[in-house]
């Protein structure tokens, strides 16, 4: 085992850190942390009209007269349309959103001006779906992509397009003004040259899109290669391996959940808006289909998978707190307690330590994949709801997957008995730990 564990780390672990430091993905991930407020508005939006003012609300299912009560029938009228304009406001700008992010975080990385990158970027997505003057019939509005829709195509122009402004500054062809111009005007001037390729490169995609292919780059992403990524997204396969990497890189001292954010948030995060807009229009049927709420998205980790943390260390906690035998252990334990609560375990991955420790590789390394198949066929089942609501990481397990999935309680029940079955794998090497700790 221990030779095992040290070829990982020389081998395996350079790599990773690598790949978890790569400037493009890091910019990928923080440019999705930036969009959480907007995601959070609109997703609390959508939280209170489906649980108190619309007929299919959750608390239609328990007053008197249902749907047709007054006071539904009013908030119907009256104040659901304040919230789906907010959800409308929020959710129909993802894609734009990122974009402008994305291009404002590669341009911090590279230490260039961010609000002019940020803006080409915006220039170019929105006219890579805008209408031809030229041959309006075969051009699509970019309105329909807006949204989550056109996050693909997001990430598309929000990578590239900062590679062309910077590899422009490169070559210094860039307006040069006195040092006696106010810096900030002289750096919208400097902008001029980089943004006006940047946008023209752009330019020609779209117009090549429209001159021979009779459609935008956004329609011919979604005709032909927007549902294979769905697919690929929602194959259990690629989501227990998924379960299966996270820990493995946190085995190693490695944020296994940011490294592979990257992949995450495009795919599992897109899905997981778009089941907040499909719920908030009515649809209730799970299934892979485009018009039916998925059943796994970048929530359903946190629900049930991330129980206390990566590696589901909350159980760990209980059963250390339970049957250690080392009062250093317990003490970590008791240290580790509060945070975990709140899906924050460093305390215990590194105090116990779970990091680099071969007792507890198998069930760290094991316990999400085991997790993550328990909650996904109870979801596909009907026995829990999917999830269909944004909640902050930090809610603790149960009420996260109450929240998330808008009251359901199939989905509290999983999770609780995802909490008593990770409780069950670590316990046997607690009290191998503990026979460790005699010996010493």
């Amino acid at each position: 085992m221990n030779g095992l564990i040290t070829l990982l780390e020389e081998k395996f672990v350079p790599i990773a850190a690598k790949f978890g430091n790569q400037k493009h993905l890091v910019a990928i991930r923080d440019a999705f942390a930036g969009l959480l407020p907007l995601v959070m508005v609109g997703a609390f939006a959508v939280l209170l009209n489906n649980v108190f003012f619309v007929p299919w609300s959750l608390l239609a299912g328990y007053i008197p007269g249902g749907a047709e009560n007054a006071f539904i029938v009013w908030a119907n009228a009256n104040v659901a349309p304040l919230f789906s304009l907010m959800e409308s406001g929020t959710f129909s700008i993802l894609a734009l959103a990122l974009t402008f992010s994305l291009g404002y975080n590669r341009a911090l990385g590279e230490h260039k001006d961010p609000s002019a990158v940020a803006l080409m970027n915006v220039s170019s997505f929105v006219l890579l779906g805008a209408l031809s003057r030229n041959n309006p019939a075969v051009a699509s509005w970019v309105g329909n992509f807006l949204g989550a829709q056109g996050i693909f195509i997001a990430l598309l122009v929000g990578l590239v397009g900062p590679e062309i402004y910077f590899a422009v500054v490169k070559k210094n062809w860039v307006f040069k003004l006195p040092d006696t111009v106010p810096p900030a005007v002289a750096r919208g001037f400097s902008a001029i040259i980089p943004g006006f390729l940047t946008v023209l490169s752009f330019a020609i995609v779209a117009y090549c899109f429209n001159k021979f292919a009779s459609m935008s780059i956004f329609t011919w992403f979604e005709t032909y290669l927007s549902e294979t990524f769905m697919e690929l997204g929602q194959s259990i396969y690629s989501i227990v391996f998924v379960s299966f990497l996270i820990p493995v890189f946190w085995f190693f001292g490695l944020h296994g959940a940011n490294i592979l954010e990257a992949f995450m948030s495009p795919i599992y995060g897109t899905l997981g808006t778009l089941n907040i807009q499909m719920y908030g229009q009515g649809i209730r049927e799970v299934g892979t289909a485009a018009n039916q709420l998925a059943p796994w998205v970048r929530g359903s980790w946190d629900a049930y998978v991330f129980l206390g943390g990566s590696g589901a260390t909350l159980p760990l906690i209980a059963a250390l707190l339970m049957f250690a035998k080392s009062k250093d252990a317990k003490e970590v334990a008791k240290l580790g307690l509060a945070p975990g609560i709140f899906m924050i375990n460093e305390p215990i991955l590194f105090g116990l330590p779970v990091v680099l420790n071969p007792i507890y590789l198998i069930p760290f390394i094991l316990v999400q994949p085991i997790l993550t198949l328990v909650a996904y066929f109870a979801t596909v089942a009907g026995f829990a709801g999917p999830i269909v609501n944004s909640v902050p990481w930090t809610t603790p397990p149960l009420l996260n997957a109450f929240l998330s999935t808008n009251g359901s309680f199939g989905a509290v029940i999983v999770a609780a008995v995802n909490l008593v079955i990770a409780f069950f794998i670590y316990l046997p090497f607690v009290f191998v730990a503990n026979a460790q700790a005699e010996k010493k």
